[in-house]
């Protein structure tokens, strides 16, 4: 595709950008871990619920290959580790080694595992200011485009059941590094200015920055605990709502020349 210096790119992600996916999942986590209570006789003294459960999540995800999407099942052995008196990093490392001795059986499991997934499959609400300022951009003749590490069918149904389909050129699903970004300015024609909106900094923001991305963060709920800081990632624009997004696109440039040079 030629250069097409006058076109303006705003690559948006998808999950907690759009869309409160993060919700969801803790809706889903609270009630796996009611269920294992249900089940075992034991609820956790902690009043922060989520907090109780989320911490055994995040230590799964740090020794499991696939991050935060481990099988489901190693959140209930854990849980149920942990309502038992053990540290959340001591139920990851039992659930994940195997051969302990639970209270839940085998055939304990699908059922838990059956409901999780249906609570995850919920349509999240949208975002704040994501209709207007998406409509703005089309408005204005942007080239808009979602960018996400997620089941594209599932951002697709997503978007359509939220009513923001119309709103985007294309959906890429890849996994978010400097070269993804670098394939997607040379699907663009390499416009004079290209924006990526997301709320993980080492995903969204910092491989988007890399090769000339302006970059506007738009902070979730959560992060996870080994995600980067503000400060170390530095993303040329911080937004409390989506509508603040055109503004910032229709602004003043910026002066990115060396941005300009990497999008050559």
């Amino acid at each position: 595709m030629s250069r097409n210096p006058d076109l303006v790119a705003v690559f948006v992600d998808a999950d907690n950008t759009l869309w409160d996916t993060d919700a969801v999942f803790a809706g889903a986590q609270v009630a796996l871990l009611g269920a294992v209570e249900s089940r075992i006789g034991t609820t956790t003294p902690q009043a922060d619920r989520l907090r109780f459960v989320r911490a055994i999540d995040q230590a799964l995800a740090e020794r499991h290959h696939a991050g935060l999407r481990y099988p489901p099942r190693l959140l209930v052995r854990a849980t149920e580790l942990a309502l038992r008196g053990a540290k959340p990093n001591e139920a990851a490392r039992a659930a994940w080694g195997g051969g302990k001795d639970y209270l839940l059986s085998e055939g304990d499991l699908p059922a838990i595992e059956e409901s999780f997934f249906g609570d995850l499959a919920k349509v999240p609400r949208i975002r704040q200011g994501v209709a207007q300022g998406l409509r703005k951009l089309k408005e204005s003749g942007c080239l808009l485009l979602i960018v996400t590490e997620g089941a594209k069918a599932k951002v697709e149904r997503n978007a359509d059941l939220l009513e923001l389909t119309n709103f985007f050129d294309r959906i890429i699903e890849g996994r978010k590094t400097p070269d993804l970004y670098r394939r997607m300015l040379s699907l663009t024609g390499a416009p004079e200015r290209t924006f990526m909106v997301g709320d993980q900094l080492d995903r969204d923001i910092g491989p988007a920055k890399a090769v000339g991305f302006e970059t506007i963060y738009f902070p979730g709920g959560f992060q996870p605990r080994w995600a980067p800081d503000q400060a170390s990632v530095q993303p040329d624009h911080v937004i409390s709502s989506f509508d603040q997004v055109p503004a910032i696109v229709f602004g003043p440039v910026a002066g990115k020349v060396e941005a300009r040079v990497r999008h050559t």
